[in-house]
């Protein structure tokens, strides 16, 4: 199929002044195939979650943006997806330097999220019903924090049995990697929306700012708390 050569990606523009001592980039959902543009309603789900980042981050200093891909697709051998994440973190540090990255992808962009964790900025990573096939490497994650959150119904291409296996193997180079399961949700987690956002943001502020973490590093069942874990 034809790409356009014109397309970039680009990302959204940051919220705030002062200096940025980190950054939270949003990586959002696609399609396995397509040279369509972004898909708008995945970004649409991270909105909130962009918002709430935003707002909590600001005191710390943590810059937040989201990409927006040239294309809806992975796209087989090309990568398009974690292409795209390279070029947004060269991007980020020609804007702000040196400064750490917390990665976070849903769906399709937990992919390129866990893809390109690797970078030597980058210092946490998060999946949000990722999409992380059997064979994708994970020796890259050491050192790195991880939290992954999956409804336990998801049977999509992007399943939860899939993020499990994923985690099972990536423990041995990530002894704390946390994986929450929620109940009865599937891959879009619409009804667990606040405590995936709370649980998500906590999780990004623990690593870039001075918050505590309030993961548990235990079964990688771990049910996704109710409500938000306390600030």
């Amino acid at each position: 199929m034809f790409k356009s050569r014109k397309r970039q990606p680009k990302l959204t523009d940051r919220q705030g002044e002062g200096a940025v001592k980190g950054v939270a980039l949003l990586l959002p959902g696609g399609a396995v195939r397509s040279h369509f543009g972004p898909l708008k309603i995945a970004e649409l789900g991270l909105r909130e979650l962009q918002v709430e980042l935003t707002e909590r981050g600001r005191p710390h200093g943590i810059a937040v943006h989201l990409l927006r891909y040239r294309y809806a697709g992975w796209n087989g051998a090309d990568a398009d997806t974690a292409t795209d994440t390279r070029w947004a973190l060269a991007e980020l540090a020609a804007r702000y330097g040196e400064v750490p990255v917390v990665l976070i992808g849903n769906s399709l962009g937990g992919r390129a999220a866990f893809w390109e964790a690797g970078d030597p900025r980058v210092v946490g990573v998060a999946g949000i019903a990722p999409w992380l096939p059997e064979g994708d490497p994970v020796a890259h994650l050491a050192g790195r924090q991880v939290l992954i959150i999956h409804g336990d119904r998801d049977r999509s291409a992007a399943s939860a049995a899939k993020s499990l296996a994923y985690a099972e193997r990536a423990r041995a180079v990530v002894p704390g990697l946390a994986r929450y399961e929620a109940a009865g949700g599937n891959h879009y987690l619409v009804k667990q929306a606040d405590p995936v956002r709370a649980l998500t943001t906590a999780f990004v502020l623990s690593v870039l700012g001075p918050e505590p973490s309030p993961l548990v590093a235990g079964e990688l069942h771990t049910p996704l708390p109710p409500r938000a874990p306390a600030a």
